[in-house]
């Protein structure tokens, strides 16, 4: 992990800390003023109340030059940023023509799949010829491409399972399954550090929500035996079904889930382990088929396998892999492929050549540079290391 030395972390809480305090100062003129000149329409009540935008006002619109910058050229190691200039205290910034080279920190590009490539690129092109951007229609009507097949098929290869579904979006992916894989009477356990998307998912379920420290075997045990030993609320019936839902890696914390304990835990309880690989898949293993790989765990006892597109394949998207049971039952009811506008096929496209590309089926050893030189052993690490392998593996700055 990077160390940041304590007086940079300092005067920047100091900073915040400086700007919280002119802000409620300014924000109690304001309410005053308010009271003698209300604005707000007779019989509608303020959109926003209290503390809901005083971040917006107060603190990021003065340094919201530091965020948002738009870039004019791919999101690749190095990419180009537009410069741009403020005449009101930073309330509106306005671009100019000019632009700057600059170091990509902030990109979730593992793997360099993002810029112009030599196997991957032709083919995307070619396919947006063949099938167009979009096919503006859900899976089921007419969404479903043969490069949407090609895809499921080689998605569920590459994890090591026996199907898979695509959906256009990696978010969705997690908040629009958890709902249609468990309902009311079921038992989500759910790291304390999962991403929002998982949280949203849990929470539109209907199921009874459980939380265990982050990435703590010994608590996560304990909270199953108590709520298996309790059953449901009120009525302490059995529950229906228990899924534990983690991560592969943390992105926030840059940390490897303790995976092997965790399914030992499962298999234990007989609890199903929904595994979330948005951030490990493609990245991390011996030939990139991410966690499971990495830790030595068989695929067969992770039950439904969860990733993104977004990250280490250069796309969009999301995925869910399992039993072809499952993944049937999916297609079948839930609403992300039921009403969803369906992934793009130059998208699904580049996904399918960048699988390739690290299988090394492209014809070439590129696919093992980033993962010869990476740790393949449990470990914690930042997102700055992916982009610091790939990017010197590719002959490119870094």
């Amino acid at each position: 992990m990077i160390t940041i030395p304590y007086l940079t972390a300092l005067t920047t809480y100091f900073s915040y800390g400086l700007l919280f305090a002119f802000g409620q100062f300014r924000d109690f003129f304001r309410k005053i003023f308010d009271w003698w000149h209300a604005s707000n329409l007779e019989g509608y009540a303020p959109i926003c109340l209290g503390l809901e935008d005083f971040y917006t006002r107060r603190l990021y619109l003065r340094i919201q030059d530091c965020f948002g910058r738009p870039i004019a050229s791919a999101p690749d190691g190095w990419f180009d940023v537009v410069e741009r200039y403020s005449n009101d205290n930073n309330k509106t910034l306005k671009r100019t023509d000019k632009i700057s080279r600059c170091l990509n920190l902030g990109s979730y590009n593992y793997l360099g799949f993002t810029a112009a490539d030599e196997y991957c690129t032709p083919r995307v092109i070619d396919s947006l010829c063949r099938f167009s951007a979009s096919t503006c229609s859900t899976r089921v009507e007419g969404g479903t491409t043969t490069l949407h097949k090609e895809l499921e098929e080689c998605v569920a290869n590459f994890v090591g399972k026996p199907a898979a579904v695509v959906f256009g979006m990696g978010y969705v992916t997690n908040s629009a399954i958890l709902p249609v894989i468990i309902g009311k009477g079921g038992l989500i356990i759910s790291d304390s550090l999962n991403h929002n998307s998982i949280v949203n998912g849990a929470r539109g379920s209907g199921a009874t929500i459980r939380v265990f420290q982050h990435n703590t075997p010994s608590h996560l045990e304990k909270v199953l035996r108590e709520q298996i030993a309790d059953g449901q609320p009120r009525t302490h019936r059995p529950w229906k079904k228990i899924i534990v839902v983690v991560e592969g890696i943390y992105s926030m914390e840059g940390e490897l889930c303790k995976l092997p304990e965790i399914v030992a835990i499962c298999k234990k309880y007989k609890a199903y382990v929904y595994l979330d690989e948005a951030h490990s898949i493609g990245a991390v293993g011996k030939t990139g088929r991410g966690v499971c790989e990495l830790l030595g765990v068989d695929t067969a006892d992770v039950d439904i396998m969860m990733g993104t597109f977004t990250k280490s394949f250069g796309s969009c998207g999301g995925y869910i892999a399992g039993s072809k049971e499952l993944i049937q039952y999916l297609k079948y009811t839930c609403p992300a492929h039921l009403y969803a506008t369906s992934i793009s096929p130059p998208a699904a496209q580049q996904i399918i050549s960048s699988i390739k590309v690290i299988l090394g089926e492209d014809g070439s050893s590129r696919g093992c540079c980033c993962y010869s030189c990476f740790p393949c052993h449990p470990t914690t690490f930042s997102q700055g290391t992916y982009l610091h392998f790939c990017l010197a593996h590719q002959g490119r700055p870094s």
